[in-house]
């Protein structure tokens, strides 16, 4: 039967310390491979090109090149690129989001036990997704932003305004240089988008979810 070659990882993180680290623990397995060991950005872009690793350990906060940059240029290339698990000790719900979004098909705290990491490797290099909670908790915290902060435009933004100063639709019109049908259909937009029906309520859930802050 034919071996099964081992997944080969770099490990990209400007602390020595943990770059030796990963590397003593990763050595332990027979399946995993450490191709690499990169100080920054730059020198982990240039190791994903020369040594073509199935799974990169990329932290983020670094020096002159940060983690996201690196996602973006990984993932803009011609070539393919290997999978992603973002190693970090940030747990920050931006951070998070933009590493999901940015392609990391992992998210792993430096503070996970090996079993945690070494599983998480495996499974990404089989094609697979690991994420830790804080991911879980980013996403649903944003799906309820979103839910809670209808997208209004500009325009529709200045006429929901003028109407929580008591302005009429057509003193609007006149302020904003636009028909009364026009502000009509203004106000009809903001009433499906936050889900009301008149312009009290309009106003109301507005000032209650930060929109005309």
């Amino acid at each position: 039967m034919r071996p099964v070659a081992p997944i080969r990882v770099l490990v990209v993180d400007d602390h020595a310390v943990v770059r030796e680290g990963l590397a003593s623990i990763l050595a332990r397995e027979s399946d995993l491979e450490v191709v690499g060991l990169a100080a920054g950005g730059e020198e982990g872009l240039e190791m994903v090109t020369g040594l073509a690793p199935d799974v990169v350990l990329l932290d983020m906060q670094m020096p002159r090149m940060h983690g996201l940059e690196v996602l973006r240029r990984l993932g803009a290339g011609d070539r393919p690129s290997p999978a992603v698990i973002v190693l970090t000790v940030h747990d920050d719900d931006e951070l998070v989001l933009d590493a999901v979004r940015g392609g990391a098909q992992g998210y792993v705290l430096k503070s996970a036990s090996r079993e945690e990491l070494i599983g998480a490797i495996r499974h990404v290099a089989a094609g697979g997704q690991r994420f830790d909670e804080v991911v879980v908790r980013a996403l649903l915290a944003d799906e309820g932003r979103q839910e809670t902060e209808p997208v209004l435009t500009e325009r529709e933004l200045d006429v929901l305004r003028l109407v929580a100063a008591g302005f009429s639709n057509k003193e609007i019109a006149v302020h904003l240089y636009v028909g009364v049908s026009t502000v009509k259909t203004h106000l009809d937009d903001v009433y499906r988008k936050l889900g009301v029906s008149d312009r009290a309520h309009a106003v109301a859930v507005a000032l209650r979810t930060g929109l005309l802050e």
